[in-house]
């Protein structure tokens, strides 16, 4: 049967269509690539590809053996990317992975507060969606993740830091007597989504309350940080839903409302460490020092 390499250049002739671009994709001779081709369907015994022009054109074999080489070369992918982080965690650094929200308001304090206690701490902090910084955790790619509603597994160890409460800011041309709105009621004007605010489904979340209940918010914009969706709200584009831990760490424009609303939407700030990582000393004291911060919370910064 066929090896890694094989597969690589089958996968990597199917997607380019052609020799020349497989070896330049790959960095090798079109001879190798065809010779390597050659063998495959020899192994096989089936036809890969047919000839026409300059072109390759897979067979219906070939079109049913792409998937699988897909599955293949993405665990590939994988398990370089895995080499690459154990040797980058030689370096000394700690790798952190958080929310762009929670990189501006809670790691510096974070970092603040550890250098006190360990000065010649070195740090490597990625901002990211909370999905792709979880999907990075499992290859690897961090030391800690903390992140809005994470999900712990078997090998993800969560540790919850704050719940919080989610809220409602508004443009300058909505007011309203009430001091708790209802989501129904405005749930058919313009809306701007958070990404890295979305609650998890394993929560009572926005998401799962709206579809219960058949509510369709129409959403017009959709960003990655609270201080974007707050400039959003100051020029009228819309309303926004919020955690109350930003809220709190920043001050509204004036003309800026701000409402709790029903249904009441708790949120999680966690981290996350992946078990199966071996931990460089520096990232075992850091994520002792979270641990520890978990316990005392935020008032401890």
């Amino acid at each position: 049967m066929l090896n890694s390499k094989q597969i690589e250049v089958f996968y990597t002739v199917y997607k380019e269509g052609s020799l020349t671009r497989a070896a330049r994709s790959l960095n090798v001779s079109q001879p190798s690539i065809s010779n390597s081709l050659s063998y495959s369907e020899q192994k096989l015994n089936l036809k890969l590809f047919l000839r026409q022009g300059r072109r390759l054109i897979p067979t219906p074999e070939a079109d049913i053996l792409y998937k699988h080489a897909q599955e293949v070369n993405r665990h590939i992918s994988v398990f370089n990317n895995v080499s690459r982080n154990l040797i980058s965690d030689q370096l000394g650094y700690i790798n952190v992975g958080c929310t762009p929200s929670l990189g501006l308001r809670l790691m510096p304090k974070l970092i603040k507060a550890y250098l006190k206690q360990e000065p010649q701490a070195l740090f490597n902090i990625v901002n990211l969606q909370s999905s792709e910084l979880e999907r990075q955790l499992r290859e690897l790619t961090f030391d800690i993740v903390i992140c809005f509603n994470p999900e712990g597994s078997e090998v993800i160890r969560k540790q919850v830091l704050k719940k919080g409460q989610m809220l409602l800011i508004t443009p300058p041309d909505f007011r309203s007597s009430k001091a708790e709105l209802h989501i129904s009621e405005i749930s058919d004007l313009p809306f701007i989504r958070i990404k890295n605010l979305q609650p998890s489904e394993s929560q009572d979340s926005l998401e799962s309350h709206l579809r219960r209940n058949k509510i369709d918010l129409k959403w017009v914009v959709q960003t990655e940080t609270f201080e974007v969706a707050k400039s959003l709200v100051a020029e009228g584009i819309g309303f926004a839903l919020v955690d109350d831990f930003s809220i709190s760490q920043t001050s509204l424009p004036e003309n800026v409302g701000l409402y709790s609303f029903a249904p009441r939407i708790i949120y999680e700030i966690g981290a996350l460490c992946n078990l199966e990582k071996p931990m460089s000393m520096p990232a075992t004291k850091f994520v002792r020092f979270i641990d520890e911060f978990s316990q005392k919370g935020f008032a401890s910064l």
